[in-house]
């Protein structure tokens, strides 16, 4: 609480500062400013007044429920502990991080006045922002799960859906994806390794296995089974946590060995006494994986493609040459049908020859019969 004076158009005036914070919940608080009061005694009045409004506005929002930014602590420290399932320490980073980013205009608000305006707003916001849809259907579905958390946990009281909850996302034109074809896989590969570049190795197997950056970044030697020519695929190295954990998809998974790549990982065996199969370079270790790659394949005059399309490549190539899906589900570790469905709809297969039987256009020889059928006449 504060009383200052000051002066205005030659007169002594006064404005009383008042700012109450819940002793339940340090985080939540409210204020009043009341200027231009006559005297100093009519400010102490207008003081002890605001003081008791604002104690009962802050009995109101305790018995009604935690703020936004109180509830996001919440959830983080239970899913950290465990109660709340299995998280990944890095997804409760990424959803933590975007909900502080992309609502922080929130925090201070009690949770349940949340309404759809903000959340209209948030949508808003992110699709201003060029955010894909993928990334703002990603952070819809944060807000949902740590505001469904909310109420449950009896932290929101008088609602029942989240701000976001029915708000439609009006989905922008599907891109098609940047991949190389045979011929430039083909033409990446010789160029790399006549320019003996040293990534070569790493370029060569995220073609021949389809494995995740990470995956390959954490493959070992004691992973390669040379007698039976699988790889075990069993776990990945996450940049932002500097730790190898799991796959992405929770799960191991097996990775034939073609005659190509059993070479390749002969050779680099071979050349190298370290406990990981291919070359550690600092920038695939800070994540510049794709931007060496694009800057190799500018180069050589190919398209510019990011590091994880070379998984596409991959998958493509596969099942462009007959591969049963299912095959290539097993092999690249993809559990949603929706994922295979995109990469068959890329590498074309469903509709490979589909149009052969229409056999429309008339032959040249069909062509100069008829003119000569017309000089005749």
């Amino acid at each position: 609480m504060a009383i200052r004076c000051y002066e205005k158009d030659g007169k002594k005036l006064y404005q009383v500062y008042v700012n109450a914070r819940s002793s339940i919940n340090p985080k939540l608080r409210v204020q009043k400013t009341v200027s231009d009061l006559k005297s100093l005694s009519l400010a102490r009045r207008e003081e002890n007044r605001i003081h008791q409004e604002l104690g009962k506005k802050l009995m109101e929002l305790e018995g009604l429920c935690d703020t936004w930014e109180s509830v996001i602590d919440k959830w983080e420290e239970e899913a950290k502990s465990g109660i709340l399932g299995t998280y990944n320490p890095a997804t409760i980073m990424d959803h933590t991080a975007s909900l502080r980013n992309w609502t922080r205009s929130w925090f201070k608000t009690p949770a349940s006045e949340l309404g759809k305006a903000q959340g209209r707003d948030l949508i808003k916001r992110m699709t201003n922002a060029e955010k894909s849809i993928s990334f703002i259907k990603k952070v819809k579905n944060t807000v949902n799960v740590v505001y469904n958390f909310g109420i449950e946990e009896g932290l929101i009281k008088g609602v029942q859906n989240s701000p976001v909850y029915g708000i439609k996302l009006h989905h922008k034109q599907e891109k098609v994806p940047d991949i190389l074809s045979l011929e430039e896989i083909k033409k990446f590969l010789f160029e790399a390794k006549r320019q003996k570049h040293p990534w070569y190795p790493i370029w060569s197997a995220a073609l021949l296995t389809g494995m995740r950056n990470g995956e390959l970044y954490a493959l070992e030697w004691d992973d390669v089974d040379f007698e039976n020519d699988i790889i075990r695929v069993s776990k990945s190295f996450n940049k932002r946590t500097n730790e190898i954990k799991s796959t992405k998809a929770g799960y191991w998974r097996n990775v034939p060995m073609s005659p190509e790549l059993k070479n390749l990982l002969i050779s680099l065996k071979s050349s190298t006494e370290d406990k990981f199969v291919l070359p550690r370079f600092n920038d695939w270790r800070r994540g510049d994986q794709s931007k060496v790659l694009k800057m190799f394949l500018v180069g050589i005059g190919l398209p510019k493609i990011k590091f994880h399309a070379l998984r596409t490549c991959f998958a493509t190539q596969l099942l462009a040459k007959g591969t049963p899906p299912a095959i290539v589900m097993k092999i690249c570790g993809w559990r949603d049908l929706k994922t295979m469905e995109f990469y068959i709809r890329v590498a074309g297969v469903d509709e490979k020859g589909a149009t052969d039987c229409l056999n429309i256009l008339p032959s040249e020889a069909e062509v100069m019969e008829n003119v000569v059928t017309l000089f005749k006449h």
